[in-house]
């Protein structure tokens, strides 16, 4: 699309286009408003733009909304090189923009080709800058994604400066992302470049060659000699990440806080790291890179006074060709890996490194760290090591070597002959457990962390296994948190859900057993017959003794049949289906399914009465703990052995009201199956265990029976209190999957008295009775609200 006349008022295009030529044409024209591409715009030829703008003027804003590409593969090797957006003129006139170039979120500009570039400012005049919040690429060898230069007859580009808050890409052999050569800019409070985002490129992620400054309110000075600035808080990725070697003035580069750089810096005045950053190498697995500074220039980092503030070096070996300071309680971070040579310093500085009062080296370990027997490392080398003193003197000292994992012990450093030499190893079991203890952590955890460390757990595993990466980075607060991740659940949620399935059944078998006994009970009511119950309980524990509770909700079915066999006693079996979900209030969470069978009887002679079960279930158990990102997972079994027996007396006050004085005892043992963990480095074998409960309890049941309608309404409630004489605990011995030796964990103390109540009520029409009830279960720190509904057939 051509346009050779003027356009007094904004033009917006919103037409998908596709050409063998350009995309659109502007030529020689002025535009009154913003200029701005909503639309798909192709350009397929070998060297064509899918947006020129020449000899033409926008009075505001520049911007693409939508896509604007060029080139195709074919354009690697054949014809000239294709544009995105291309601003020069081969007149005598230029291109101006009264506003600023614009990519917006989601917008993509792209040039693809030999000597490709997404945006050719060359010659152009921008009154404000170049923003991307969207992508601008440019593939091909020789690629530039964003060129600021001179055109053909030698003009420079004039612009405020660009802000990339979206990608920059730049790819192949020779690509560059951002070049200012032979640029005029004219920021005056001097943002020549700012990175949020990411910029990536094959060679080069930012070149800087000649550049001029002018604009109102520069000294001349300033003009001549001041620093072109780069801000960085993004991330720059690329072989070279800033080359400044050919500048004809000093190039600063500000790393702010979250600034991550990967390539080599080569060229620059100065670097002012002025919050917490990072520096390594690109396109590879971590090995050389350097920084390589103009006329012995500084990296500074931190700032006295300003928050402290880390630099870290994520490279094998680093040379520095230059001079670095730390500021006050700022700090080095330096990386030590599998690969480091322990003979090659891991930073090599050619000048002074200079440490001021409370600086730091900060140490990020590797696997083998964690021996028992320690590493050693040469650090630091350089030309003069200085270490300073509150008053800026230089003192007799060695600089301060500590770890970024409170696991990690520095046993010793050594400053000789301007080299820093440090030797690390895993801290002792006992300062571990200390730490873990004073972070608030229950003696399990400490037991479990201690047991990690002593069985040199972490020095097998891989740098990049998330165990290791969580112990590596963690300050002693985090540690404390793994160490609760690491023990064994022993929050007892497991064995309480496969004894709810006894308490639910019994509760089943007690309301069909107890309509026996129900005021003026007739021949029907004592008929056989099949009866079906449904279940649900949710219910809560509390954190006791330290250890941390859970939330466990069941909801299951149980049916039955029972017969009379004579005047006195009634036989019945029944099975049922529990399902239960156990939420660990840590994070660790069981499925429990559980399957019981059971044989019921009821015995009356006269007014005394005895009524027991016996239950016999076996349980599917699959667990799962988190673990420093990762997912620990069991499957095991379980079985269930329980017997209920309560005795009383009926007590007829009146044909309508009975109250039933009640002795009881209860029986369970549980038994879980040894089982091993997968899924997590940290998984581990747990033992088998039993448990057990003996229980004696009394309380009262009192029924009623009401007309209602055709029917009878027999409502109930009973009160019954408890006490275990067994209260067995949890404890279990485990062992690291990956580890050699056992260590226990115990459980919180089980709370011996419990107290239960219910009510509930049947509706009997005939043969058929409908009934719902609640029951509450309650102890120090444990609550459960059990609901039931039922039906039973009688024949």
């Amino acid at each position: 699309m051509t346009l050779g006349s003027a356009i007094n008022d904004n033009d917006t295009n919103a037409v998908d286009l596709i050409h063998r030529s350009d995309g659109i044409r502007i030529s020689g024209t002025n535009i009154g408003g913003f200029l701005t591409n909503r639309g798909n715009v192709v350009s397929t030829s070998l060297d064509g733009a899918a947006l020129r703008l020449s000899a033409s003027t926008v009075d505001d804003d520049l911007t693409n909304e939508g896509l604007l590409k060029a080139g195709t593969s074919f354009s690697y090797n054949n014809g000239g090189p294709t544009y995105g957006i291309d601003l020069s003129s081969p007149g005598s006139n230029i291109s101006r923009i009264h506003g600023g170039l614009i990519n917006t979120a989601g917008a993509r500009i792209i040039a693809t080709g030999r000597n490709s570039r997404a945006i050719n400012l060359a010659g152009a005049n921008l009154e404000e800058r170049v923003v991307n919040r969207g992508e601008i690429s440019a593939t091909g060898p020789g690629a530039i994604a964003i060129h600021a230069t001179t055109d053909a007859a030698n003009r420079p580009t004039v612009l405020a400066g660009i802000d990339n808050q979206g990608q920059i890409f730049a790819g192949d052999q020779g690509s560059q992302a951002i070049v200012l050569d032979g640029a005029t800019l004219f920021d005056s409070l001097g943002r020549h470049i700012e990175n949020s985002g990411r910029i990536v490129a094959g060679d080069t992620a930012i070149r800087i060659g000649n550049t001029a400054f002018d604009g109102p309110g520069l000294q001349p000075g300033y003009k001549a000699n001041g620093d072109l600035n780069i801000f960085n808080s993004g991330e720059i990725w690329a072989k070279v990440a800033i080359d400044a070697t050919a500048s004809n003035r000093p190039v600063e580069l500000i790393m702010r806080q979250g600034s991550k750089i990967y390539g080599d810096l080569v060229g620059l005045a100065n670097i002012e790291v002025e919050g917490d950053s990072t520096y390594g190498v690109a396109y590879a697995p971590p090995g050389s890179n350097s920084i390589r500074l103009a006329n012995g220039g500084w990296i500074d980092v931190g700032d006295s006074s300003e928050p402290p503030t880390t630099f870290t070096l994520h490279s094998l070996h680093t040379t520095l060709d230059g001079n670095l300071r730390i500021a006050d309680n700022s700090a080095l971070g330096l990386w030590l890996a599998s690969s480091t040579d322990p003979d090659t310093a891991v930073l090599k500085v050619s000048g002074i490194a200079e440490f001021a009062q409370n600086a730091r080296i900060l140490l990020e370990p590797e696997d083998t760290d964690f021996e028992a027997s320690g590493s050693r490392y040469l650090l630091l080398e350089a030309g003069q090591v200085q270490v300073l003193d509150a008053n800026g003197l230089q003192v007799n000292a060695k600089p301060l070597v500590a770890s970024t994992s409170a696991m990690l012990n520095v046993l010793s450093s050594t400053l000789d002959d301007n080299k820093v030499y440090v030797t690390v190893s895993t801290k002792p079991t006992e300062d571990l457990e200390q730490i873990v203890a004073q972070q608030g952590g229950d003696s399990n955890a400490q037991r479990a962390l201690g047991n990690l460390a002593e069985a040199g757990l972490l020095a097998r595993l891989g740098n990049q296994d998330p165990l290791f990466l969580a112990a590596a980075s963690a300050d002693e607060a985090q540690l404390a948190r793994l160490a609760e991740q690491l023990a064994p659940d022993v929050s007892d949620g497991a064995r309480q859900a496969a004894m709810a399935s006894q308490r639910l059944i019994g509760n089943a078998i007690d309301n069909r057993s107890s309509s026996l006994r129900a005021p003026r009970a007739d021949e029907a009511r004592r008929a056989s017959g099949v009866w079906m119950q449904s279940l649900y309980s949710d219910a809560s524990q509390q954190q006791r003794d330290g250890i941390a509770g859970y939330n466990a909700y069941s909801r299951g079915v149980a049916v039955g049949a029972d017969g009379q066999l004579d005047d006195q006693l009634t036989l019945g079996a029944a099975y049922s289906f529990i399902d239960t979900d156990v939420n660990g209030k840590r994070g660790n969470k069981t499925q429990v399914q559980s399957h019981a069978f059971s044989l019921y009887g009821s015995y009356t002679l006269d007014n005394y009465f005895v009524d027991a079960s016996l239950t016999y279930g076996f349980n599917d158990n699959q667990g799962k703990r988190e673990v420093a990102g990762t997912r620990a997972k069991s499957d095991y079994d379980s079985n269930l052995l329980g017997l209920n027996l309560v005795g009383g007396y009926s007590w007829q006050l009146n044909p309508r009201l009975l109250v039933e004085p009640r002795l009881a005892a209860r029986y369970s043992r549980v038994d879980i199956d040894r089982f091993n963990e997968k899924g997590s480095a940290a998984a581990l074998k747990v033992e088998a265990q039993r448990y057990e409960a003996i229980e004696l309890g009394a309380g009262v049941r009192v029924a009623s029976q009401l007309p209602l309608g055709a029917g009878i309404l027999e409502p109930q409630v009973k009160v019954m209190a408890y006490h275990d004489f067994a209260a067995d605990p949890v404890q279990n011995t485990a062992t690291f999957v990956l580890g050699t030796t056992p260590f226990v964990s115990h459980g919180a103390s089980v709370a011996r008295n419990s107290y239960e109540a219910g009510l509930g009520a049947d509706y009997k029409l005939g043969a058929v009775s409908v009934g719902v009830s609640y029951d509450y279960v309650g102890k120090s720190g444990f609550d459960a609200d059990v609901f039931s509904a039922r039906l039973r057939y009688a024949f």
